[in-house]
């Protein structure tokens, strides 16, 4: 491992590798994803959320494995993940096609079938853009029930690419004997400035494509992985987390109403949820009472991250 590699040091990490008031904000974006579709009939941002904080979380266990000298084991990762993952989504497949038997008109079964592997093998949100699907139409009847697998599946590719590129850094790490992480800054940075850029042109020439498109989510994962790189350097008063907690909270609840998700998603205008989202994870166990991670720890919204 590139310990000894030629580099900075990072500061101490935190004592414990848990953070519960990350867990409790993953609770908040899916409650928020529910909430404004159900209720709002809007695009609040939530699922743009949840994508920075799995990239984060992945990140700072790679980094720390890498650090400590141990191996990536990339294999037996993807077999621990993706038993983790498969079971709910085949329970899930198996109830909607057992729904779609009983409720469905019979010519639409072949469709809802052959999305429901795309579904099981991680590549339903390339169907829906390949089928220019419009994911903000008014009318929904025709929708596929299996839709909104769309975000799992550039999650599952992303859990595949992620490690790759992990260990393609800690190998050119020990090669040129530059600190691991300015390799993954350097790699995930530039990752991140091409997806963006891709991202802000694709949706402005063909949004519905580029809502589903793989590439103009990237940069919203490596967004995660550059803020776990830059978290051990940021000491701030704790008065200053505390506000910092509560105003990214709150402008991660003002997007769908404040902001034209509709018309410009996923472009630059998902920095917004993204930087509020930051200002959360940044904030972190503030140890005040009146800090917003002591609402996002609380146990129940834990658990249901």
């Amino acid at each position: 491992a590139p310990r000894g590699a030629v580099g900075i040091t990072p500061p101490t990490e935190h004592k414990s590798p848990f953070r519960p008031e990350v867990q409790g904000l993953r609770a908040l974006a899916v409650l928020m994803v529910v909430t404004y579709h159900i209720w709002f009939g809007r695009v609040s941002g939530g699922v743009d959320v949840f994508l920075l904080i799995s990239a984060f979380l992945l990140t700072l266990s790679f980094i720390r494995k890498v650090e400590e000298g141990r191996a990536l084991s990339l294999g037996r990762y993807w077999l621990r993940q993706f038993k983790r993952l498969l079971p709910p989504v085949a329970v899930v497949l198996i109830g909607t096609l057992a729904a779609a038997a009983l409720f469905v008109p019979q010519s639409r079964w072949i469709e809802i079938l052959s999305q429901s592997w795309s579904s099981l093998l991680y590549f339903q949100n390339w169907v829906l853009a390949a089928d220019s699907v419009d994911y903000y139409a008014v009318d929904h009847s025709t929708a596929s029930p299996l839709q909104h697998f769309w975000s799992l599946s550039i999650q599952g590719q992303v859990f595949i690419l992620w490690p790759l590129l992990f260990a393609a850094s800690a190998f050119l790490a020990r090669l040129t004997r530059i600190s691991f992480r300015r390799v993954v800054l350097v790699v995930f940075g530039l990752l991140f400035a091409a997806s963006l850029t891709f991202s802000v042109l694709e949706t402005y020439g063909n949004q519905a494509h580029a809502y589903f498109d793989t590439r103009t989510r990237l940069w919203e994962f490596a967004l995660g992985t550059l803020l776990a790189l830059a978290l051990p350097y940021l000491t701030l008063p704790r008065s200053l987390r505390v506000m910092m907690g509560w105003l990214g909270l709150a402008i991660m609840f003002s997007v769908g109403f404040l902001l034209d998700v509709q018309g410009q998603f996923p472009g630059y205008v998902a920095l917004w949820p993204l930087a509020a989202a930051s200002l959360v994870i940044a904030a972190g166990q503030t140890g005040s009472r009146f800090g917003a991670d002591r609402l996002l720890s609380w146990k129940p919204l834990m658990r249901l991250g």
